[in-house]
């Protein structure tokens, strides 16, 4: 028994591979979720303990009338260690939780311009929200 192959089957088109190959079909999306994700576990409690329970002693000794007074936030901000503190976790937060939701769109099957117009959404509202963090932690120096 003779097999034939046809014209299509005959000719299969080789890709080629590069180093960079392994960056398309989402895998910087998908790494940058990872990378954040591990920021966040970092930063958000450094950011809950210097916020939230720092003053906690000064509250219960009557030294301040609550737990975020807003001279020691202006106070705060005065370090540039803080500022990079809060940036970075503005930023990954918005990547983390934005792309989450493109996640889940894509999870249920969205494709093609679909894709396109709810990822140029999504980015149009990440960097909105971004300047309005950062204009709102600007509001804060001298």
């Amino acid at each position: 028994m003779t097999q034939t192959m046809d014209a299509q089957q005959a000719v299969t088109p080789v890709t080629p591979t590069t180093p960079w190959s392994f960056l398309g079909s989402g895998f910087l999306a998908w790494l940058l979720q990872r990378v954040t994700a591990i920021g966040l576990v970092v930063l958000l409690p450094i950011h809950i303990v210097i916020n939230h329970l720092a003053n906690i002693s000064k509250v219960e000794e009557g030294i301040l009338p609550g737990l975020v007074v807003f001279s020691d936030v202006v106070e705060r901000f005065e370090s540039p260690v803080y500022w990079v503190v809060d940036v970075l976790l503005l930023s990954f937060a918005l990547y983390h939780g934005l792309n989450g939701v493109r996640n889940v769109a894509m999870d249920y099957g969205l494709r093609g311009a679909g894709e396109k117009v709810v990822t140029g959404a999504l980015s149009l509202v990440g960097l909105a929200a971004f300047a309005f963090g950062i204009a709102t932690l600007a509001a804060f120096i001298d």
